[in-house]
């Protein structure tokens, strides 16, 4: 039976090979640092959506809550205007109901925001999209990135914008803080 043993290694092939292993680990590094640097740009992009969505959810809400309260004051008006036999008391009431049409004329800001922003949404999905899928193409991953087929856990069109006003992962902020804001 024959004993065999490494040869021995010299100091410069030793070194030569930490050297390598140097610089695979400094390769592995950089790139470990670039893969994070692009998710954090995916979530910005996915947040940007989430906040303009949050913008039209919050004008929504708002402008129904106006239009609620206007059509209410603007009942009271008109049964005001029926039952007062006194001039002036009429003449207020009617001027209450002018100014609560002009309130509904402008509540239409709501409705021409929300298309504006849906349609920056639909163009930072695109953009987002495009540059996914040039990106794939560079690396030469093979996986298709068509906007038929999303990648798995990721919401799609009304679903992708659907958060409300506090986006997830966010701290939320207290009434008690924001009244704090005020004095």
């Amino acid at each position: 039976m024959t004993c065999s043993t490494a040869a021995p290694v010299s100091l410069e092939e030793a070194n030569a090979l930490l050297q390598r292993h140097l610089v695979s680990i400094s390769e592995a590094i950089t790139r470990t640092r670039q893969e994070i640097a692009e998710l954090r740009q995916e979530q910005q992009a996915g947040r940007t959506r989430d906040e303009l969505h949050a913008v039209v959810q919050g004008t929504e809400q708002a402008t129904n809550t106006i239009l609620t309260a206007s059509e209410t004051v603007d009942s009271l008006a008109r049964g005001i205007v029926r039952r007062s036999e006194d001039g002036a008391t009429r003449a207020d009431a009617e001027t209450i109901q002018a100014q609560m049409q002009t309130i509904f004329e402008a509540c239409n800001f709501q409705d021409l925001t929300g298309q504006r922003i849906a349609k920056v949404v639909r163009t930072i999905v695109l953009v987002e999209d495009r540059v996914g899928d040039m990106l794939r193409l560079w690396s030469g991953s093979t996986a298709s990135a068509s906007p038929t087929a999303p990648a798995p856990g990721r919401r799609t069109d009304e679903a992708a914008l659907l958060n409300g006003p506090v986006l997830p992962g966010d701290a939320t902020v207290s009434q008690d803080a924001v009244d704090a804001m005020f004095p």
